[in-house]
């Protein structure tokens, strides 16, 4: 017979304190918003291209390439969308918006749909969460996650590994079987096609410019979203309830649109069928929610490095009290 303290928490996490009808509203899908977000974002990142055109050989380039890395790595918040099939309601444009950002960071977008599922399904679950990020040992394990000491031999290993289709045991815990040669081929085709522009660019002349616009400010800004990526999670409760184990971070509105609404973390992995962009309704309606829940909301991204730097080594759940201010849903 099974005994409660054989149940796993993760297979039946808490679910939204919010009526039915409500939470089914939220969850409604639509084209436009994200549309227009996608136009924003290509239209900002055209102004900080002409940015970098305009400072051409001089000190204010190096600025301007990093404001066009910004936007380059912040594609990874409407990849992210795409893969949950949440930010546009026909399929195709999830499919096709996802592997235009991905190609352009150099993350296989479908890959990281597998991934990012298992994230969800096992948030800041030691054993199983592929993506957590345990609290760093002291600030030289904190700056290394910051400059992405990890991350760049894990996106340079996720490419070769898929090309060669030798996935390692704990992507084959989150990889089905029957889509690993997929995900293989869309590794293969991605470094194909940057073999073939690095070619192109070479036997053109137009290398310095692919290393300007993209390769340069790519890797330069890659900081700033580990900074932001890092806020999610790090310190948070090893435990199955998405309003402790994840942190929201209230933060500017260009951020908020960059990042499309992902800084309400929280509100996200409470409800993922929820749009990116009813995630801010979501985020006013809980403390209304029928429920009495406690979560967390961080007052900023400063406020948030700040405490997760004051707790370094104290390990998983330290940073809650400090770094964050409390909220209940009153009932």
């Amino acid at each position: 017979m099974r005994t409660p303290d054989d149940v796993d928490p993760w297979s039946e996490p808490p679910k939204p304190p919010l009526p039915r009808k409500e939470l089914k509203g939220l969850q409604r899908r639509r084209n436009g918003p994200a549309l227009r977000y996608m136009a924003g974002h290509l239209a900002i990142g055209a102004l900080t291209t002409a940015l970098v055109a305009w400072s051409w050989g001089t000190w204010w380039m190096l600025p301007a390439m990093f404001a066009q890395g910004v936007v380059l790595v912040f594609l990874f918040a409407p990849m992210h969308e795409c893969t949950h099939g949440t930010a546009f309601r026909t399929r195709w444009l999830n499919s096709v918006v996802a592997t235009f950002c991905g190609a352009l960071m150099m993350r296989p977008a479908l890959y990281f749909r597998y991934r990012h599922a298992a994230h969800h399904t096992y948030t800041q679950d030691p054993a199983r969460d592929p993506d957590q990020v345990p609290m760093p040992e002291g600030l030289s394990g904190y700056l290394g996650e910051v400059f992405g000491m990890e991350f760049w031999p894990k996106m340079v290993g996720t490419l070769y590994r898929g090309c060669a289709g030798r996935y390692n045991e704990r992507e084959k815990l989150f990889l089905p079987e029957s889509q690993r040669s997929r995900v293989s081929w869309e590794a293969r085709l991605m470094v194909g096609g940057y073999v073939l522009v690095a070619a192109g660019g070479v036997l053109s002349g137009a290398w310095i410019g692919l290393l300007a616009y993209w390769l340069i400010p790519r890797i330069l800004a890659e900081p700033a979203l580990r900074l932001v990526r890092m806020a999610e999670h790090t310190g948070m409760a090893e435990g199955a309830d998405p309003l402790t184990n994840t942190r929201t971070t209230l933060t500017n509105p260009l951020v908020r649109f960059l990042y499309w609404n992902m800084p309400y973390h929280a509100e996200h992995h409470l409800a993922p069928s929820v749009p990116f962009h009813r995630l801010r309704q979501l985020h006013e309606a809980l403390p209304n929610a029928p429920q009495e829940r406690e979560y967390v909301v961080s007052k900023g991204y400063v406020r948030a490095h700040r405490d997760i730097v004051r707790n370094l080594g104290n390990g998983a759940g330290s940073t809650v009290p400090s770094s964050t201010s409390a909220r209940v849903a009153a009932g």
